[in-house]
């Protein structure tokens, strides 16, 4: 080769290198005018492909589609990972972007609904309609006493029954320190009463506690001022709103009578079941086993009548009901006591709410009047009668709780000849013990066996 195109070779080398160099250098310099990067033009094999950095007001968005997946990503990471607190506060408290023909969706003003009144909550004179109770949402099974499973209820009257009512409550405890595995922190007594001041079957259904409203009586004061006490059984007050009598209503008894408010504590729903007891009762043993021995398929399941003789338990009695309560089934059983064929026994509601209990279940008549709610006879040992300590089918088991009922009421013996008999014995030793709050004297008031107790016989030392 000679030396010119030798020297055209070297100066066209050069030239590129130069070139190379300048081209270079305008791709990474900034332009003086922006401060952003330039443009560069590449052709690579025959497609020329133009990269476009961000400058200037373009309103088109140039950026490469690798660069977009790059700050897609980065963008995804960062709002996952927030870096700063400012970030943050500016995202909570930036007004959300509403597009602008979206519709503004205007909330229907709250309607206020009047509180209910006694007069609004009167139904009117037709078969099942006396009663107009607006519809409110089951009690949450939560709201009674925490922990219990095995709730009592005890309807209260300011007199002779404060002082039974408090013998079965301290029967009560005792049954719960004698079987503390059983029932310690299981079991709670809730004690009704009527409240003139609560005119509403709305009102009642909220079930808030009440404070004691007898302490102007000294045992009915008592059931919830002996801390030995009420530490092992835990009370509360529930109210009652006044029941209307029914007009075709002739109580056999004046305290019958008083007795059919005790239909309202049939809507008590703060639990799946409520073992409702007559204040002249007692329990000895075993509250656990009348819950556990019953189905709970059972809305209404009663202590055998056993007025007549040991066989006669073709009804119910009003002493003790282990019931399903429900608004449902009060409603129901309500306006059954203004229906004028109803009182399916006497005609006249004479037994108060045990006929209605009856009638319901159609025991010892044609047909239930609601079959709709199942009912079932309780065994004869869970609660027993005076008269009937001998029967044969109350002393398969152990006696579980006696019902002064056919017989002298307690309250009522001479206090002298209380000590003669093992039941009135046995009633007036947990009423001391109760009375003095204690709890170890308590548990120490004995039933005798069944040997013994099947021997006493009605009449025996009563005067």
């Amino acid at each position: 080769m000679s030396p010119a195109p030798r020297r055209m070779l070297v100066v066209g080398v050069l030239f590129t290198i130069i070139l190379l160099i300048t081209t270079a250098h305008y791709i990474t310099s900034p332009d003086p005018s922006t401060g952003k990067l330039g443009k560069l033009a590449s052709k690579v094999g025959d497609r020329v492909q133009e990269l476009l950095h961000t400058g200037g007001s373009s309103a088109t968005d140039d950026t490469p589609e690798l660069l977009k997946n790059e700050t897609s990503t980065t963008s995804e990471t960062t709002s996952e990972t927030p870096t700063s607190t400012s970030t943050e506060i500016s995202r909570e408290t930036s007004p959300p972007e509403v597009e602008a023909d979206e519709p503004v969706v205007k909330q229907p003003p709250v309607k206020e609904v009047p509180a209910a009144t006694a007069e609004s909550e009167k139904g009117n004179d037709k078969v099942g309609q006396f009663l107009h109770v607006r519809p409110s949402a089951p009690l949450p099974k939560d709201a009674g006493i925490k922990g219990c499973e095995y709730p009592l209820v005890i309807h209260v009257t300011p007199d002779v029954h404060c002082t039974g009512a408090l013998a079965l409550y301290g029967s009560i405890v005792r049954n719960v320190l004698r079987q503390p595995e059983e029932l310690m922190n299981k079991t709670c007594v809730h004690f009704t009463y009527v409240e003139e001041n609560l005119k509403t079957i709305e009102g009642m259904y909220k079930w808030p506690a009440y404070p004691n409203p007898f302490t102007h009586v000294a045992d009915c004061a008592a059931l919830d001022t002996k801390p030995e006490l009420n530490d092992v059984v835990p009370v509360r007050w529930q109210a009652l709103p006044p029941i209307e009598k029914p007009r075709i209503m002739e109580a056999r008894l004046k305290t019958w009578l008083a007795a059919l408010n005790k239909v309202h504590s049939w809507g008590f729903d703060a639990y799946p079941r409520i073992l409702i007891l007559d204040a002249d009762s007692i329990i000895i043993t075993d509250i656990h086993k009348i819950f556990q021995d019953t189905s709970m398929e059972y809305t209404i399941a009663g202590a055998a009548d056993q007025f007549f003789n040991c066989n006669d338990r073709a009804r119910i009695n009003g002493g003790m009901i282990l019931l399903k309560p429900s608004r449902y089934f009060h409603i129901s059983a309500t306006e059954l006591l203004y229906d004028p064929g109803a009182s399916c026994i006497s005609g006249k509601w004479e037994q108060s709410e045990q006929e209605l209990l009856n009638c319901i279940c159609g025991f010892n008549t044609n047909r239930a009047l609601s079959p709709e709610f199942r009912c079932t006879v309780l065994p004869l040992h869970d609660s027993v009668w005076p008269k009937n300590y001998g029967c044969s089918g109350a002393n398969v088991f152990p006696m579980r709780s006696i019902h002064f009922t056919a017989a002298p009421k307690p309250w009522l013996v001479k206090e002298e000849q209380l000590d003669l008999r093992f039941d009135t014995g046995f009633w007036h030793c947990v009423r001391d013990a109760s009375r003095a709050g204690d709890a170890t004297a308590l548990e120490k008031c004995e039933v005798p066996d069944a040997e013994v107790t099947r021997k006493v016989v009605m009449g025996e030392h009563y005067v």
